[in-house]
């Protein structure tokens, strides 16, 4: 491990929990199913086959569970834990391994104990596997927290911009009075070139002060359209946005996650076109029926089947991108998501069915 990824003192740590673990699942396996041979000069030959059946039984237990989860019938994950977590977990194995040792091999102890010591101990396993292993619903949630950082971000960042524009339109609006009496005398001398470069500056602190670049009615919509419209601008994509997105009727969290995940999709995608590059966002609201379409141009056209995209493996990584939370967003409003390219322009549809 330390030859591929470098050293690092986890690694140490995570070797001697498992170490330990199978360390002392072999001792129970060892008293409980190893039979005592009667071979001389080695006297270690149960110990070491105990250890191997257990390798071999934990062995088989992952790849069951590695099934299981393929075949949608079990979504269970391992979890990453830290330093200090996996020391607490090593030091628990580790004394309660020597604890239930001294009590098997004691010759003078109740065979009730003995049997306790392995109700007990098989216990700790459970507790130990239960904090190594998390449910798809906590796995879901981390992923949706790591989804949702980098839009909140931005939209952060695009709120921290339009205050400081609009503080700025708010001093220019207190100048407009001396502004256009300055205005007014050069035009009364007949300096009609000042004139006009005054005005030419007037508007460019104008656009400049600009609050919203766009306004769709939706707040949090706006501030993240804007930090998307900047990450295409850089990349020489040209976006635009036309119609209103629902306030109030969908949860923010629900609705960052749809629009980050859709117009990333389409920068990405976009990106890689030689040429024109463009982004069509349209939002249309009837009554409780919101559609979000997103179309951008692509290198190709893609193939799909069953929603999916079945092209080439950099295809998928340009569009398929957060595909599932869009999805779980869209079915959580009773809705879908509909994908589809032709002419080179991949569309992405999702409709959702929102409260009155």
């Amino acid at each position: 491990m330390w030859a591929k990824y470098g050293f690092d003192l986890k690694f140490l740590v995570m070797v001697l929990f498992y170490e330990n673990m199978i360390d002392c699942l072999a001792l129970n396996v060892e008293y409980l199913f190893v039979v005592k041979s009667n071979i001389e000069g080695y006297k270690g030959i149960e110990s070491d086959f105990a250890i191997a059946l257990t390798e071999v039984v934990v062995l088989l237990f992952l790849l069951l569970l590695v099934a299981l989860k393929k075949a949608n019938i079990l979504k269970v994950y391992f979890t990453e834990l830290t330093i200090p977590e996996y020391i607490i977990l090593f030091l628990n194995c580790f004394f309660g391994g020597i604890l239930q040792s001294a009590i098997l091999k004691e010759k003078m102890v109740v065979s009730g104990m003995r049997t306790l010591s392995y109700i007990t101990y098989a216990l700790l396993m459970i507790l130990i596997m239960h904090v190594i292993m998390v449910r798809e619903q906590n796995t879901s949630m981390n992923d949706m927290i790591g989804n949702l950082s980098g839009p909140m971000k931005q939209i952060t960042d695009s709120y921290i911009e339009m205050n400081e524009k609009s503080t700025e339109l708010r001093r220019f609006r207190h100048d407009t009075k001396n502004l256009l009496l300055a205005l007014r005398s050069l035009a009364m001398e007949g300096k009609t070139e000042q004139v006009v470069n005054y005005i030419d500056e007037m508007q460019d602190v104008v656009d400049a002060s600009r609050v919203k670049a766009f306004d769709t009615g939706n707040f949090i919509a706006d501030a993240l359209l804007e930090s998307k419209a900047k990450t295409a601008a850089q990349n020489d994509i040209i976006m635009t946005v036309e119609g209103n997105i629902p306030a109030n009727r969908i949860e923010d969290v629900n609705l960052v996650i749809l629009i980050s995940n859709l117009v990333d999709n389409a920068i990405e995608a976009a990106k890689q076109v030689e040429g024109e590059k463009k982004i069509e966002i349209q939002s249309i609201l009837k009554k409780n029926i919101w559609i979000l379409s997103v179309k951008n141009s692509c290198v190709q056209d893609v193939v799909i089947r069953e929603n999916r995209i079945e092209t080439t493996k950099e295809e998928k990584e340009s569009h398929g991108f957060g595909i599932s939370n869009i999805e779980r967003v869209a079915k959580k409003y009773g809705g879908n998501l509909k994908l589809s390219c032709e002419n080179r322009v991949f569309t992405a549809r999702a409709t959702l069915m929102l409260m009155a």
